[in-house]
């Protein structure tokens, strides 16, 4: 069994504890995420996604229960040294990161990171040119001001900033929310082709064909509670827990459950448009050599 990056134990979190208006964000949360896997935490608004991501960056600290990133064990007791060395494990890209832009250059910008970190200014440059290269970014941009790129651009410098860091595991909270098809695709490709590089990647989405299309593993959140860990294909292939989790199937997959109740036949139902294509030609093929 592949070794874990992260092991939750009994987790469980409250926002405004001990007052009028408090909430039970997380409850009892025993789960792992494996080293160096795309993992997708996912669920309906409000459902804790945000808060157990929030948790693996030490952002916030568990009520009760612990949680093992790498070396670290962040209980409600960790201090704040601890937190500081774990940041620089673990990168965390919010949501409209690129908000979070202030340089005068897009290399100045992504130079920032490793600077806080007590990099010099040669090894901090060295860093930011690896990440800019890392995203795929022309050359002749990084003298740019970051305000001139487009959006896509922009999200790409901004997790630039974090890979400059190097870190072990990136959190992406809804990295393709308010992008264009294009800007949403090169934020998708880079979560994977980091994925493949050997980093563990986190992604917060509420977008299921995204999650179908990339995730190695999925975890379900319902109402503070983990309700499913998987494969894609085993949670999009259980409607009655979607529909409990009040989460919709990808579109691929929700027609070929319409055409399934119409008498055709899958051996699983496919996840993504062209998953399903080469399922209908397959099966026309069989239909033509049977006439």
């Amino acid at each position: 069994m592949a070794q874990p990056a992260v092991v939750f134990k009994k987790v469980a979190y409250t926002y405004n504890a001990q007052t009028a208006f408090s909430f039970k964000a997380l409850q009892d949360i025993s789960a792992e995420i494996e080293k160096g896997s795309l993992t997708a935490i996912i669920g309906h608004t409000g459902s804790g996604k945000s808060t157990l991501t929030k948790l693996v960056d030490g952002l916030l600290l568990p009520d009760h229960g612990s949680i093992q990133v790498g070396n670290f064990n962040l209980t409600h007791e960790s201090g704040h040294d601890e937190l500081l060395k774990l940041h620089r494990e673990v990168g965390y890209v919010f949501q409209f990161p690129e908000k979070q832009l202030f340089s005068d250059t897009v290399l100045q910008d992504v130079e920032f990171g490793p600077l806080n970190l007590g990099k010099s200014a040669k090894e901090a440059k060295q860093m930011a040119l690896v990440a800019l290269d890392t995203i795929h970014l022309p050359a002749d941009l990084y003298d740019h001001s970051p305000f001139e790129l487009s959006g896509g651009q922009m999200r790409r410098v901004a997790i630039a900033g974090v890979l400059a860091m190097q870190p072990q595991i990136l959190i992406m909270d809804e990295p393709t929310a308010g992008l264009d098809p294009q800007g949403q695709t090169e934020i998708l490709e880079l979560a994977h082709s980091l994925h493949e590089q050997g980093t563990t990647v986190i992604l917060v989405s509420h977008q299921m064909d995204q999650v179908a299309r990339y995730a190695d593993t999925v975890l379900v959140l319902n109402h503070g509670q983990l309700v499913f860990t998987g494969t894609p294909r085993n949670l999009f292939s259980q409607l009655q827990l979607l529909k409990q989790a009040e989460l919709e199937p990808p579109l691929a997959t929700a027609f070929a459950q319409s055409m399934a109740d119409q008498g055709w036949h899958f051996d699983h139902l496919p996840l993504t448009v062209t998953d399903l294509g080469n399922e209908l030609v397959k099966q026309l093929q069989k239909e033509g050599q049977h006439e």
